[in-house]
């Protein structure tokens, strides 16, 4: 009987956990069929998957007994975030729902092995949720777009795609991350205070800038000699390939023809592989590139501007 108890105060308190963090889930239409979940972040703003949403400009986004229209503000497929702004119009207005205020960005415990989390998002079919634990919990990381995320964290938990951009909790109700796929078949969490950082962004600017140092790669293959004498496991070697007049990159003097060695120290394997590492800076920030120029290397710091508007 006291384990009886014991399990119903415990299945009693997940569904409790879960009650509260459902008003804060919404389902997100994507075109006529693509369906996934999104995070009520705070006031207008919603919080979901990058990738999944593609290129859409705006979605249906519909919480608890509302249809709404919301516009794609900003994706950086680098994290996987995308910030959406709900609409109102004509008699139509915002849903009033209770709004998430995450923790302030790093002030949020890390994730552990083993922990018991949650994922909570809304289907078109309703809300719904899913419990399991972390399975991996490592430092901060770069994505494969070269996006800085402040802590790997990998779930441990069946995935439905309805539930991508959903909320993923701790055991005292906290939205700790978002739920996205990673390769594999891997359920990743963002978190939230990754999360955080791109949102504050978007507030203050009404956009996500985007980084820029002006300069066009050229792949290059290196023969068999000029690898060894390199130091270079690689034979692919980016080159720069042209310079945008007025970028940073002219600014700090970076020539036509430079071969890029390392990025802030470590190795640049070519163009792809350089151009997440840029993709990955913010406006402000300062880089250092070796380069090699006349068969010399040389060490030049660029400060990162932000890209054009078009």
């Amino acid at each position: 009987m006291a384990a009886d108890s014991l399990l119903k105060r415990t299945s009693d308190e997940r569904v409790a956990l879960v009650r509260e963090a459902i008003p804060r889930a919404v389902a997100i239409v994507v075109g006529r069929r693509r369906a996934l979940s999104g995070i009520r972040w705070r006031g207008d703003l919603i919080v979901t998957a990058a990738e999944a949403i593609g290129g859409a400009e705006q979605v249906d986004v519909r919480p608890d007994g509302a249809d709404v229209t919301a516009e794609v503000v900003a994706t950086d497929l680098t994290t996987d975030i995308a910030v959406l702004r709900l609409k109102s119009s004509g008699e139509t207005a915002t849903p009033n729902l209770t709004a998430l205020e995450p923790p302030p960005s790093g002030s949020a415990a890390e994730l552990a092995v083993g922990q018991t989390i949650a994922i909570v998002g809304r289907t078109l079919r309703g809300p719904a949720a899913v419990w399991g634990h972390v399975q991996l919990a490592g430092p901060a990381w770069n994505s494969r777009r070269g996006g800085r995320i402040d802590q790997r964290i990998e779930l441990d938990i069946g995935f439905d795609s309805e539930l991508e951009g959903g909320a993923v909790i701790d055991v005292s109700g906290t939205i700790v991350a978002m739920a996205v796929s990673g390769v594999e078949h891997r359920v990743l969490g963002i978190p939230a205070s990754t999360i955080e950082t791109v949102v504050s962004q978007v507030e203050k600017l009404g956009r996500l800038p985007k980084p820029y140092l002006g300069i066009r790669l050229q792949p290059l293959w290196l023969d068999d000699a000029t690898r060894t004498r390199l130091g270079r496991r690689s034979r692919r070697i980016a080159a720069v390939g042209g310079v945008d007049a007025g970028s940073p990159a002219e600014d700090a003097h970076i020539e036509l023809g430079d071969l890029l060695l390392t990025f802030d120290g470590e190795p640049a394997e070519g163009v792809s592989g350089l151009a997440q590492r840029i993709a990955g800076t913010h406006p402000g920030q300062t880089i250092a590139l070796e380069v090699l120029r006349g068969g010399k290397p040389l060490t030049i710091s660029v400060q990162v501007g932000e890209r054009p508007q078009p």
